[in-house]
């Protein structure tokens, strides 16, 4: 009786967005996610999958963060209030402003998860006039940029991976724009 090696099944998804999935032997999953490895070249000195190099999210994706002033694009007012000196270009819409604000929020007040109603009430200071901000930032929650954690009165919004990189842009457009700097 021949001893046949189980198939098994393995998924995963690195920060950069690149997906690998592969179903098999043990000996066939492993050679092909040492190629898939080698081939996106974040495999370390030693090769170890388990010692993959992971770069923040927003430097993988643009090769270097941006340089944004923060100080010129966002206005703080007491100890944990925030709003934009200016708005977005025409075609943005209040999600994009949202997008902004929770990137400085976790830049600057040390606030990766704001409240709900912290993030409502900058986005109305900041000119933009909503009624609710869960039908402000549908969008982006569909789209997955955005995470929501909590209900009701506890509800927290967090920018995920790819929320953090549109939110980075369009504060360095921002930036660029009330600056002059190119």
């Amino acid at each position: 009786m021949e001893h046949k090696e189980p198939n098994l099944r393995l998924r995963f998804r690195l920060p950069s967005g690149a997906e690998f999935e592969a179903e098999g032997p043990r000996s066939f999953i492993t050679e092909e996610k040492d190629v898939f490895l080698s081939e996106l070249g974040e495999r370390t000195a030693t090769g170890t999958p388990e010692q993959i190099q992971r770069k923040p999210v927003v430097q993988q994706a643009l090769g270097a963060v941006p340089d944004i002033a923060w100080d010129a694009i966002i206005e703080r007012r007491g100890d944990r209030q925030i709003q934009l000196r200016g708005k977005l270009k025409a075609e943005h819409s209040e999600k994009e402003a949202c997008l902004v604000l929770l990137a400085a929020a976790e830049r600057l007040l040390n606030e990766p998860k704001p409240l709900a109603t912290m993030l409502a009430k900058w986005l109305r200071a900041s000119g933009y006039a909503i009624l609710r901000i869960d039908r402000a930032i549908q969008e982006g929650l569909s789209q997955g940029q955005i995470i929501a954690s909590g209900s009701k009165r506890a509800r927290r919004y967090e920018l995920t991976g790819p929320g953090k990189i549109k939110a980075y842009l369009l504060a360095h457009e921002l930036s660029r724009t009330i600056t002059g700097r190119a």
